[in-house]
């Protein structure tokens, strides 16, 4: 069965022909291998994934982190 994926930016195309380059493949040869190993992911429906908990805590030191410190800044 042959796919047609309309679309595709010049980048995204530069990309998937490096990354089969690199492994020493077929751009075909490696799109089936994306392909196969997405397929054969588990698929979890969004009502069954977890959810996380955040909890919150205090520690016994003297520093604060603020968010910027943490995840960095403008985020």
């Amino acid at each position: 069965m042959d796919v047609l994926i309309r679309g595709l930016s010049p980048e995204t195309k530069a990309a998937l022909v490096e990354r089969a380059r690199r492994r020493e493949r077929s751009l075909q040869s490696e799109l089936l291998d994306i392909l196969e190993r997405a397929a054969a992911e588990p698929v979890t429906p969004s009502s069954e994934k977890k959810r996380l908990r955040l909890v919150a805590g205090r520690s016994q030191g003297a520093s604060r982190w603020s968010r910027d410190e943490i995840y960095g800044a403008g985020r």
